[in-house]
């Protein structure tokens, strides 16, 4: 049911269906104009037979005599067309044209206006099943007498003709071409959309340049875009990453000369902004080796390395507990992922005075909640707090506002495993950061 709906969204199953809607509707309507021409073509010879045969009838039952022409009306008449002739009208010849009838009515008397306006046609009536689809048929004769016929023949049955049949096959090769053709067409699309998905997600995906020249030229200017890209990435990376790396060095130069300050005061103001440095480098360096991370996934006790965090943070005297289950194995990379629920818990620590991170395991996903007490994030900032280098409070203190990139680092972490970082209100108060991982990705 999901392939049928994702095909009847695709650009292949659209295309298909109004080539094949058009395709009956140009068959439907050839058909229906060849049955009305035939048709009407059938209607004139029938017609113009029968008002010949009964325009003959009439002129030989008038020159005979009213006693011969019942006998002359039979000797006219044939296995599929019968006349007879009656001195008076029939006590029928009263009845109206069956309405089905008219057309054929008029199309006699513009032939033969000698059969006269008294012309009434019916056809077979119900009791006479045989009969049923034969034309009877009653016109007056100037001496009062009527001439009566009936035609095994009915008018409007219209058979269908070879070729008909054989345009209905050609209308059947036609949708089958169309729907080979889209497919071939959809085909080249569908790998470029595939291939486009994997881009941006650090490595460069070679897009293939198949298919139609149109394609082809979207593929080429992908690969094209991606090259600059990664080239203006790659330099920038660079070169953020050579200045994080050299300021390490003024740093230790300052620690050093920080001994020398004499002032106890000034020495720990000056200690706690190198130390704010340290920490902006090392953030800094840790967010842009993410691009590039080594780190391999595997198998790792997901509910270990929470509670090794855990148990971490209080070692140091900060209060932090864990609550779920004590195995459950999980696919990912250990160091980043450690690395992400530690900038959450500090996160936390720091706001909230504490934290408290949980494990649950549903039916399709691993879900990680890290719960503090601290004052929230307003609505509208919440998309804003993973941008890198934001600090969502007026403070420029480390000791509340931190360097501004643990959220963006964590949140590259777990997208990078194939998880989901979000962030949202308690009821109770406090801010709530919660990942979901795959379960396709975990076992255990």
């Amino acid at each position: 049911m999901r392939s049928l709906l994702a095909m009847a969204r695709s650009l292949e199953g659209r295309t298909v269906v109004v080539l094949l809607l058009a395709v009956l509707l140009v068959h439907g309507g050839a058909l229906a104009l060849y049955r009305r021409s035939a048709a009407s073509a059938a209607d004139d010879a029938f017609a113009t037979e029968v008002a010949r045969q009964l325009a003959l009838a009439r002129e030989a039952v008038l020159r005979r005599p009213p006693g011969e022409r019942a006998v002359e009306a039979a000797a006219l008449s044939s296995n599929h067309f019968e006349i007879g002739w009656e001195s008076r009208p029939p006590a029928r010849s009263g009845e109206a044209t069956d309405p089905a009838l008219w057309d054929l009515r008029d199309r006699l008397l513009a032939r033969e206006a000698v059969l006269g306006p008294g012309l009434v046609l019916n056809l077979g009536r119900p009791d006479e099943p045989l009969h049923r689809q034969d034309l009877h048929g009653t016109f007056g004769l100037p001496d009062g007498s009527a001439l009566t016929f009936r035609s095994a023949h009915a008018p409007n049955s219209i058979a269908v003709a070879p070729w008909a049949s054989l345009a209905t096959a050609m209308a059947i090769l036609v949708g089958v071409a169309a729907v080979v053709l889209m497919h071939r067409i959809a085909r080249p699309l569908r790998a470029l959309a595939a291939a486009t998905g994997q881009i941006g997600h650090g490595t460069v995906v070679r897009v293939p340049e198949i298919g139609p020249d149109e394609t082809r030229g979207i593929g080429r200017a992908l690969n094209a875009m991606q090259d600059r890209i990664h080239r203006l990435v790659g330099e920038r990376t660079q070169a953020l990453a050579a200045v994080s790396h050299d300021l390490r060095t003024p740093i230790a130069r300052l620690r050093l000369r920080l001994d020398r300050a004499e002032d106890p005061v000034e020495r720990r103001a000056m200690a706690a902004d190198l130390d704010e440095m340290q920490a902006m480098v090392d953030a800094t360096l840790a967010y842009m080796h993410g691009d590039v991370d080594p780190e391999a996934r595997r198998v790792v006790n997901l509910a270990s390395v929470l509670s090794g965090i855990a148990d971490a943070c209080a070692d140091t005297g900060r209060e932090v507990a864990y609550r779920g289950p004590g195995r459950v194995l999980a696919t990912l990379r250990p160091v980043a992922f450690r690395r992400a629920l530690e900038n959450l818990v500090d996160n936390g620590v720091r706001y909230g005075g504490r934290a408290r991170v949980e494990l649950h395991v549903e039916e399709a996903a691993l879900v990680v909640q890290v719960d503090d007490d601290g004052p929230g994030i307003a609505p509208e900032d919440v998309s804003r707090a993973f941008e890198p280098f934001t600090r969502l409070e007026d403070s420029r203190n480390r000791g509340t506002g931190g360097t501004g990139l643990g959220l963006a680092i964590a949140k590259r972490a777990v997208e990078a495993d194939g998880g989901f970082l979000t962030l949202s209100n308690r009821p109770e108060g406090g801010l709530r950061a919660e990942i979901r991982l795959p379960r396709t990705a975990a076992r255990g």
